[in-house]
């Protein structure tokens, strides 16, 4: 374990949840392990994380998640906190997990990756809920995350032109994951494509969160917005690159967003 905490190599990946309980994301990440490193031979008494160390390639990576039934920027702040402090030689820290939206100009469909991108303006993180509201005016945003380091970011943009030349191989990494652990077939495959119905904004789902939007909503094609099916051409899931919104609010309607 000393390799960890001392490794040049090390990457830190945290899973963050956006739903309640974060196991779905964190058995997503432990599905493409490399290596299994065991658990750490001591940790210090003020660190209340459980870490997954293990490897990726040639990189040694520490995996932490939130605790069950916590959420939010705070608590998010706090795990993050403890994982740097037991491990000081991290070099890079990815934040991980499951986000939602309301598609508009960019054709973002279920299963879809969305990296954070700085751009003109923006550090690549809006917090939404982070501003004031005026007398009679409307909410004004007051600032904005700051942006990933600068290797960071040109890794991003090699990533990126890498993929658009190459197209990716997510479809065949993610085949072999639930290969090498069947019992996860079910729950983490693909869905297919008819079930990713994208509503107008104005179709309220007021069932329970629990019941399915097909029974709840129906699949009236007036209610839909209709897109066309992706071609043999297209990249299966999609990598988009930008603006991404973060807050201690979750957001669950359209019509906001």
């Amino acid at each position: 374990m000393g390799d960890h905490l001392s490794g040049p190599k090390c990457r830190g990946l945290f899973v963050k949840r956006n739903r309640l309980d974060g196991s779905t994301e964190l058995i997503a990440a432990q599905a493409f392990l490399d290596e299994d490193h065991g658990e750490l031979d001591s940790q210090p008494a003020n660190d209340n994380n459980n870490y997954t160390l293990s490897r990726i390639g040639k990189h040694n990576v520490v995996i932490v998640v939130l605790p069950h039934w916590e959420y939010g920027l705070v608590n998010a702040a706090n795990v993050a906190r403890d994982m740097i402090g037991s491990f000081p030689n991290l070099r890079v820290g990815l934040m991980v997990g499951i986000g939602g939206g309301a598609p508009a100009k960019h054709d973002i469909r279920l299963g879809d990756v969305v990296v954070r991108y700085a751009g003109y303006g923006h550090g690549g993180v809006y917090q939404y809920d982070y501003g004031k509201t005026i007398q009679n005016k409307a909410f004004v945003p007051t600032g904005f995350l700051n942006k990933p380091p600068t290797f960071i970011m040109a890794a991003a943009a090699a990533l990126n032109a890498t993929y658009r030349m190459k197209g990716h191989q997510l479809k065949k990494a993610i085949g072999s994951a639930l290969d090498r652990i069947p019992r996860l077939q079910h729950e983490f495959r693909q869905p297919n494509a008819s079930t990713d119905r994208l509503y107008k904004p104005k179709i309220l789902h007021t069932a329970r969160d629990d019941e399915d939007c097909l029974a709840a909503c129906g699949d009236d094609e007036s209610k839909l917005t209709i897109r066309r099916a992706r071609s043999a051409d297209d990249d299966d899931p999609v990598i988009h690159y930008g603006l991404v919104a973060s807050a201690n609010q979750l957001m669950k309607d359209a019509s906001r967003q």
